[in-house]
């Protein structure tokens, strides 16, 4: 039994200035599943496509070589067009073979899915390393798909879907990620960073997104013993001491988290890492002892400058004043903060003439401020407030699987296209009851120029306070 686990590629897009990014993050799903088959006795292979680049005649390639019984993609919701066209290649390749699609975009449109893509048997929705090991099963006969949990697929014509799987509770129960199938053109390609897990879930529910859903809305954690494990096996076997926590929230539970800060040190892990929080999940004994286990950068999804868009909209359930908090007790801790903003949201007004201003290179001196109350660039001029040593800005994206996507109509936002490859973030694909999508584009290209400037001027700054803090200690 062979099964040829496959990251699809992203698209290609022809415009300026956008596109998907240049670092090679490998992908832990795909590798997850490729280590539960494994150490059932089942060959897997990894070929990712979107970390190396390939193109489809390289994807054949892979696929003629290892003819597998199997060929399971995986896919988000901007490079689902391009999972759909491996499926179709795979088809024409190894037509007796199984074509399992899975990821979050297929999890929410799995009917969908199968009716516009006749090359895909089965759409794997949800948590995928129990599915894909008992669809090995169905392959060599020991079980039928009607048996499977949380697929969906066709029989007789009609789209069939199995209950959905529950979630696995015990995480450390998992094998480590099977990253001896990694290709050496990681490195090639600039890997810097190995990326590691340690919990799933998320209580939260916030309105574009759909981990909640997705993963569940309980939060799961590995134990720290087994987390360091992992570290240390990383360390040991692969050489690499940079790490990147793809937790939604790693410091969700403090007491865990400082349990894993603590067990680093005591192991002597020589390590760097990065994470991302909640503003109101960080305390000062917190990042303290995350900075003498080497964490070196956080990300904070603030999300808006408006406080009653976090309220009323966004449902996220923290305050303006926890991430000016969050960010000050980071930067005492040593550690580089990054404040994540989204804009777009219904209620959002345009401001033509700060735009202007902006342009007259005035930012800062004489306008008033409390005057961009509800626009869209309130997240702007807050993000100074909020003094985070990088600021990011990305466009509201109505994301299946999403509420932001389901309940579309009753908030406030029209969706003018499910041409998938636009939702990548950075193309406007909604207009709202009070910005058009002409408003939107424009704003989020101030954003851009602003927040250029503003990560320039901080780095500098961050340089100086890396400066002044290496004199102190020598």
């Amino acid at each position: 039994m062979k099964v040829l686990l496959i990251n699809a590629p992203v698209p290609i897009i022809n415009i300026p200035g956008m596109g998907f990014g240049k670092v090679v993050s490998p992908p832990l799903g795909i590798s997850y599943i490729a280590a539960v088959l494994e150490e059932a006795g089942v060959e897997a292979a990894i070929c990712d496509a979107q970390n190396l680049k390939m193109n489809l005649r390289e994807i054949g390639r892979e696929i003629e070589m290892l003819k597998p019984d199997i060929v399971a993609i995986s896919c988000f919701t901007a490079n689902y067009g391009e999972a759909q066209k491996v499926a179709e290649l795979a088809k024409k390749i190894v037509p007796q073979a199984m074509t399992v699609i899975g990821g979050p975009h297929v999890s929410f449109t799995a009917g969908k899915t199968l009716r516009e893509t006749p090359s895909i048997d089965v759409v794997v929705r949800g948590e995928g390393e129990q599915t894909m090991l008992e669809l090995t099963q169905v392959v060599e006969g020991k079980i039928s798909l009607a048996e499977v949990a949380g697929i969906t697929y066709r029989f007789r014509g009609a789209v069939v879907n199995t209950p959905d799987r529950p979630v696995l509770d015990d995480l450390d129960s998992l094998p480590f990620p099977a990253r001896h199938l990694w290709p050496d053109k990681y490195i090639q390609r600039g890997m810097r960073e190995v990326p590691i897990i340690t919990s799933r879930g998320c209580p939260f529910g916030c309105v574009f997104c759909s981990t909640s859903r997705m993963a569940g809305p309980v939060f799961r954690a590995r134990s720290p013993q087994n987390v360091v494990d992992e570290l240390q096996h990383v360390v040991d076997d692969l050489y690499f001491d940079r790490f990147i926590f793809n937790d939604d929230t790693f410091t969700l539970d403090n007491e865990r988290a400082i349990a894993i800060c603590d067990a680093i040190v005591d192991r002597g892990l020589d390590i760097t890492w990065a994470c991302s929080a909640r503003v109101d999940t960080v305390s000062k004994e917190l990042l303290s002892r995350m900075s003498d286990a080497g964490c070196d950068m956080i990300y904070y999804g603030v999300e808006s400058g408006n406080q009653e868009i976090l309220d009323r909209f966004i449902g996220k359930r923290i305050t303006l004043e926890q991430a000016r908090r969050a960010v000050k007790l980071t930067h005492e801790a040593g550690i580089v903060s990054v404040a994540s903003y989204i804009i777009g949201f219904p209620g959002e007004r345009g401001d033509k003439e700060f735009q202007a201003y902006l342009k007259r290179g005035e930012y800062g001196t004489t306008y008033d401020l409390n005057s961009l109350r509800g626009t869209i660039f309130e997240s702007l001029v807050r993000a100074k407030e909020v003094d985070s040593d990088q600021a990011q800005v990305h466009l509201l994206t109505p994301f299946p699987g999403t509420r932001l996507y389901d309940e579309a109509d009753s908030l406030g936002v029209k969706i003018l296209t499910e041409e998938w490859w636009r939702y990548n973030l950075q193309l406007p694909v909604i207009e709202t009851n009070t910005m058009s999508v002409e408003d939107i584009w424009s704003a989020y290209r101030t954003y851009m120029d602003e927040f250029d400037t503003y990560n320039n001027i901080r780095h500098e700054r961050r340089l100086k306070r890396m400066r002044r803090r290496m004199e102190a200690k020598a």
